[in-house]
C-alpha cells in the first residue's frame, strides 16, 4: 500500500507541483472506516420480519429519497458488478485509487477533440459521495484533494468495500439511492436477481440519473450492443412498483416502531403465519358481522412465560372505519372483563372464596354521586349464585356486591398495580368500576389475564427476541389468581350466562368476554398454559353495533385463534396433582354434609339493602334423604331443608348439622 500511495504521489505532483501538491495534500478530508459508513446508513424504509426472519411489513418513513436496506457484497448480482465496472471504471482492480490512462484520455479529449470525458475512477466518486461537500471538490486543487483522498480510501479499504458502498450510496434516477432500492422499484426485485439486462440498464444512468428515455437508451446500446434489441422493451415495462405488497402484514406495529424513530431491518418476535391467519379470521368475523354494524377489530397474542407478542394485529385492514388507528393501544370501556381482577382482590383479602354465596337480586346503591341500580345483560335476577357462577356467568350484581364487600379501593389498587394506563381517581367511577366502566387497552387486558395465567406475577412485554425486560413484580397471591382461572376454565360456571355449547367452550382454556354500556365494545381474553390471546371488535368512530355480545362478536376469533396455536403450539401439559382423599365412612352420616357456609368464612352486612331483604342460605347434602337439623348458636333445632334462609346478624355465629341427636359437621361464621 505504501508504495501505491507514492506512486500516487508523483501522479498528483504531475498534475500540480509538488509544492502545491503538499499544500492541497494537508486539507484532504478525513475518511471515515468502512464499518462506519455502513453502519450510520439510514433506509428510508423500516422492515420487520418474523421470530423465523421471515418478511412481514415494510413502513416508508423519508419521503424524499428511497433508500430500503444496505446491499452486501455478496447480495449483489454479479452481471451489476460487470456492468459497473464497464460503465465507471474498466481498470478499477488494477489501479489504485486514480486511473492514470484515464486522466490522460480524459485530457486529450477535452484538449484536442473537445469532448468531455470523465477520469473519476469509482474510488473518487465514493470520496465525493462520503463527502458531499461540492466546494472541496472544485477546481484543479479539488482534484488533487479528490486524487488523495481516492488513493488514501484504497490503503484503509478493501476493493470489495468500496463496491459495495458505492453501490449502497450512488444515485440511480429520481429519488432512487443505492441499488436495492433501484432493482426492486425499477425492476420489482432484489439486487441479487439483477440480469445482464437489467444490470446495464442501472449502470448506465449512473452518469446522467434523470436522462431522457432515447438517451438511456442510446447509451445501454453503445455499452451492450449484443442486448440493445432488448433495451427499449425493458425500460417501457418499467414502472413504480408497489413495495413488496405481499408482506404489509404488521401495519401497526410498524408504526409504533416507527413512532421510536427505528429505522432498517427489526426483527420481532411476531409468527408471520400466525399472523396471517389472524387477519384472516378478523376479515371473515367482519364480513359476517358488517349488516350489525362492526367494521374494526384487534387481537394480541402473548406468550405468557416470556411476555413475547405472537400476533399483534391492529385492524381490519381494508374493511376498516380507519385503517391507521391501532386497536391494541386504543382505549376502550372494559365491560365485563374486569371482573376476574374484582373476585381476585376479593379472594385474596379472605372476604369470598369459589364457593361463597352472593344474591342476585334487585339492588339499590347508595354512593356519592347517586343511586346506582346494577342489571344483567338480560334484566333477569337469578337469586342466591356461588361466586364461580356468579364470574363465569358474568352477573353483574353479586360483581357489583363484592365490590361494596370490599369496601375500600383495593380493587381499583390491583388495576394500578396491573399497569392499566389512564384510569381516573377511585371516586370517579363509584361502584360502576364492577362493571367494567373505565376505559383500557386491549393490550394491557391482555396483560392482566397473562398475570393471572402467571400466578398473579406481571412482567413487560417484549417485541424482539433480545429484548431487556425488567423483573416480574407481584399482583396477585398465586392462591387468587389460580382460583379465578380454574372458574374460568370450567364451562359448569357459564352454563346459566352462556350455556355449555358457546364459543367459550375450550378444553385447557380460561376466557372472559366483556360488552361495553350500549354494545359499543365487544371483548374476550382468555389463555392456555402457554399463551394469553386478547380480541377486540367494535367501531373505532364509537358507533354501537346492533345486537352483538362478546360471546358472538369477538369469542369466534379467539377462539379460533386458540386452536390454531394449540394446534402449531402445543402447551406443555400440566400433571394434575394427585390429593389423597380419605375413604369415606358409610357406617356414619353417609351422603349428609354443609355445603354452605364454609367453615372460617367472613361476611359484610350491606347498609344500602334492608336488614330484612338480606338472607344466608344454610344448604346441605342429603342424598340418603335423612332427617337432618340445624342448630344455630346452641338455639333450639332447625329442620334442614335443601335450601334454609338465615338472616344474618353482627357477630360471630356456630352452625351445627344433625341427624337426628348425632352431630354430623359444624362450622363457624363471621358477619361484619
Amino acid at each position: 500500500m505504501r508504495k501505491k500511495l507514492i506512486w500516487g504521489l508523483a501522479v498528483a505532483g504531475v498534475l500540480g507541483g509538488v509544492a502545491g501538491v503538499a499544500i492541497i495534500a494537508s486539507s484532504v478530508p478525513s475518511l471515515p472506516a468502512y464499518d462506519s459508513v455502513k453502519k450510520s446508513y439510514v433506509s428510508s424504509d423500516l422492515f420487520l420480519v418474523d421470530r423465523n426472519g421471515k418478511p412481514l411489513h415494510q413502513w416508508r418513513q423519508d419521503l424524499k429519497e428511497r433508500t430500503l436496506l444496505w446491499a452486501d457484497h455478496k447480495d449483489i448480482a454479479p452481471a451489476m458488478i460487470t456492468a459497473l465496472l464497464k460503465s465507471e471504471d474498466k481498470n478499477f482492480f488494477h489501479h489504485w485509487g486514480v486511473d492514470p490512462l484515464a486522466m490522460a484520455a480524459s485530457v486529450y479529449q477535452r484538449s484536442v477533440k473537445d469532448s468531455p470525458r470523465g477520469a473519476s475512477t469509482i474510488t473518487m466518486q465514493l470520496v465525493k459521495l462520503l463527502h458531499p461537500n461540492k466546494k472541496t471538490w472544485q477546481g484543479l486543487s479539488g482534484k488533487i484533494r479528490q486524487s488523495f483522498a481516492a488513493m488514501m480510501l484504497e490503503s484503509q479499504w478493501s476493493k470489495e468495500q468500496i463496491l459495495e458502498s458505492y453501490l449502497n450510496l450512488v444515485s440511480f434516477r429520481g429519488e432512487l439511492r443505492g441499488v436495492n432500492a433501484a432493482s426492486w422499484m425499477m425492476f420489482g426485485k432484489s439486487a441479487a436477481d439483477l440480469s445482464r439486462v437489467d444490470a446495464t440498464l442501472l449502470s448506465v444512468l449512473i452518469r446522467s440519473p434523470n436522462s431522457e428515455t432515447a438517451q438511456w437508451e442510446k447509451r445501454a446500446c453503445w455499452q451492450e450492443p449484443d442486448l440493445c434489441a432488448t433495451f427499449k422493451d425493458s425500460i417501457s415495462r418499467i414502472q413504480p412498483q408497489k413495495m413488496i405488497s405481499q408482506n404489509q402484514q404488521a401495519l401497526h406495529l410498524a408504526q409504533r416502531f416507527s413512532k421510536e424513530g427505528r429505522r432498517g431491518q427489526i426483527q420481532t418476535t411476531l409468527d408471520r403465519d400466525l399472523q396471517s391467519y389472524i387477519q384472516e379470521q378478523i376479515t371473515s368475523q367482519i364480513r359476517r358481522l358488517q349488516a350489525q354494524n362492526v367494521n374494526d377489530a384487534a387481537v394480541i397474542v402473548i406468550e405468557n412465560r416470556t411476555g413475547e407478542v405472537f400476533a399483534y394485529v391492529g385492524g381490519s385492514g381494508d374493511l376498516s372505519s380507519a385503517p391507521y388507528v391501532d386497536g391494541v393501544q386504543s382505549l376502550r370501556q372494559a365491560g365485563s372483563t374486569l371482573k376476574p381482577f374484582l373476585y381476585a382482590t376479593a379472594f385474596e383479602k379472605k372476604l369470598l372464596n369459589p364457593e361463597s354465596w352472593l344474591e342476585d337480586s334487585a339492588v339499590d346503591i347508595v354512593f356519592d354521586r347517586g343511586v346506582y341500580k346494577p342489571q344483567n345483560h338480560d334484566r333477569q335476577f337469578y337469586g342466591w349464585v356461588m361466586v364461580k357462577t356468579a364470574l363465569g356467568s358474568s352477573l353483574n350484581v353479586p360483581a357489583v356486591k363484592a365490590f361494596k364487600l370490599l369496601n375500600d379501593e383495593s380493587f381499583w389498587g390491583k388495576l394500578k398495580a396491573l399497569n392499566f394506563r389512564n384510569l381516573e381517581e377511585p371516586e370517579h367511577y363509584g361502584p360502576a368500576l364492577a362493571l367494567g366502566v373505565a376505559d383500557v387497552t386491549l393490550e394491557d387486558l391482555a396483560q392482566g389475564y397473562r398475570t393471572l395465567a402467571q400466578d398473579g406475577f406481571l412482567s413487560s412485554l417484549k417485541f424482539e427476541p433480545h429484548q431487556e425486560t425488567a423483573e416480574a413484580t407481584e399482583v396477585f397471591e398465586a392462591a387468587s389468581a389460580r382460583e379465578v382461572k380454574e372458574i374460568l376454565s370450567d364451562n359448569q360456571n357459564r352454563a346459566l350466562g352462556f350455556g355449555l355449547d358457546s364459543a367459550l367452550a375450550l378444553p385447557g382454556a380460561a376466557v372472559k368476554t366483556g360488552t361495553s354500556k350500549d354494545m359499543r365494545d365487544n371483548w374476550c381474553v382468555g389463555m392456555n398454559d402457554r399463551f394469553t390471546v386478547g380480541v377486540w371488535v367494535g367501531n373505532f368512530s364509537g358507533e354501537p353495533m346492533w345486537n352483538v355480545m362478546g360471546v358472538s362478536g369477538a369469542a369466534p376469533i379467539w377462539k379460533r385463534t386458540m386452536i390454531w396455536l394449540q394446534d402449531h403450539y402445543p402447551s406443555e401439559a400440566r400433571m394434575a396433582e394427585v390429593v389423597p382423599v380419605k375413604e369415606s365412612q358409610p357406617e356414619a352420616y353417609p351422603g349428609a354434609r354443609i355445603l354452605y357456609p364454609q367453615d372460617g368464612m367472613v361476611l359484610a352486612l350491606d347498609p344500602a339493602i334492608p336488614a330484612g331483604n338480606q338472607k344466608m342460605p344454610l344448604l346441605v347434602e342429603n342424598s340418603l334423604k335423612k332427617d337432618l337439623y340445624w342448630k344455630i348458636n346452641e338455639d333450639k333445632k332447625i329442620k334442614a331443608t335443601e335450601s334454609y334462609l338465615w338472616s344474618p346478624s353482627l357477630g360471630r355465629h356456630h352452625f351445627v348439622l344433625y341427624e337426628g341427636d348425632s352431630k354430623v359437621a359444624e362450622v363457624s361464621v363471621l358477619v361484619k
